[in-house]
């Protein structure tokens, strides 16, 4: 009989729809949170040339901190760790 086999057809088709629909919205956040992280970094960077911050760049513990804090949080991150920096609790 052919019924089973065209079943089993268009059974693979819906489950490769979900799959792409599945795939492009986790692809569509991942890059929105790679915009965000980028942009946290490149906050802290600005900061610090323009003198309003002093987070440090260099290979050490701070620098871990930052880096840690900043890539699961993006900008909201990096703003906390600029205020912090400016009020003297992050003293780095």
């Amino acid at each position: 009989m052919v019924l089973p086999g065209l079943f089993i057809d268009i059974i693979l088709i819906v489950l490769a729809i979900i799959i792409a629909y599945v795939l492009y919205k986790v692809l569509k956040t991942a890059k929105k949170i790679a915009i965000n992280i980028i942009i946290g970094f490149i906050l802290i960077i600005i900061t610090n040339l323009l003198g309003v911050t002093s987070i440090p760049l260099s290979f050490s513990f701070p620098t871990l901190v930052t880096f840690v804090v900043t890539a699961l949080t993006g900008v909201f991150g990096a703003l906390v760790l600029i205020i912090l920096n400016i009020f003297g609790f992050f003293p780095f």
